[in-house]
């Protein structure tokens, strides 16, 4: 909590991270989020926020699944109306009136641009891997992807933000809760988001830039980067010659 020393802007961290991942990506193939058709696993703090920010920026929601089911609406799911609806009915979002209820078996080969997985792991897999319609899923979940439905994905041509990166912005937004902790400041909201874009991009970059140079998919990438790094500090400290 924040009266106890918690940061502002720490609740939506995450889902913020997700959303920033997704806009450089587009940035960087030129692609413009607007109407762009997005779909979202969990409806929790990292699924709304990240729900939040994409429709703000001017995309369109069109389903969410949660542990209770699905809904989908082709012309757009308004994301604070469900937040607030599901909030009323035990946190579950079935029964939304603006909203069709679909089967959830169905709910990855929805047509869409973006699919966001943000609930729980091994969700894509070699069974459902093949259906899935969207040019890019960003994972805000951890492991949402198992290996063989990756493998699939990217024959497919289809990009995947890796986890690693992906929902990172939770584990920044709690370094930054350390950093004022440690500091004794205060962090305005707009200060904490600010810095969270800031090393969220400095991070894409740097992956996007070595999966370009190694010619290889994103998540490969990030690993290579993380090891390269473990690898110079053990170098460093003359733990390796």
């Amino acid at each position: 909590p924040i009266g106890a020393g918690g940061s502002k802007g720490r609740d939506r961290a995450t889902g913020y991270g997700v959303f920033l991942t997704i806009k450089f990506w587009a940035e960087s193939n030129n692609i413009k989020l607007r109407d762009k058709k997005f779909i979202v696993q969990g409806f929790g703090n990292v699924g709304y926020w990240a729900a939040f920010f994409l429709v703000n920026e001017g995309a369109i929601l069109t389903a969410v699944q949660d542990a209770y089911g699905s809904i989908a609406n082709e012309d757009g799911i308004d994301v604070d109306q469900l937040l607030e609806y599901s909030q009323g009915n035990k946190g579950s979002i079935l029964g939304y009136a603006k909203a069709r209820t679909i089967d959830s078996k169905d709910f990855f080969s929805l047509d869409c641009d973006i699919c966001i997985p943000a609930a729980l792991g091994n969700q894509i897999t070699a069974k459902n891997a093949h259906k899935v319609k969207a040019y890019l899923i960003a994972e805000g979940a951890n492991g949402p992807t198992d290996v063989d439905a990756e493998e699939i994905l990217l024959q497919k041509g289809i990009d995947i933000i890796p986890d690693i990166l992906c929902n990172s912005g939770g584990v920044i937004g709690s370094y930054f809760e350390w950093l004022q902790n440690r500091n004794g400041e205060i962090w305005s909201l707009d200060e904490v988001m600010e810095k969270l874009e800031k090393k969220m991009k400095e991070s894409f970059s740097t992956v996007l830039k070595t999966s370009k140079e190694r010619k290889v998919d994103m998540r490969t990438a990030a690993f290579v980067i993380a090891i390269e790094r473990l690898e110079e500090a053990y170098v460093q400290r003359g733990i390796f010659p």
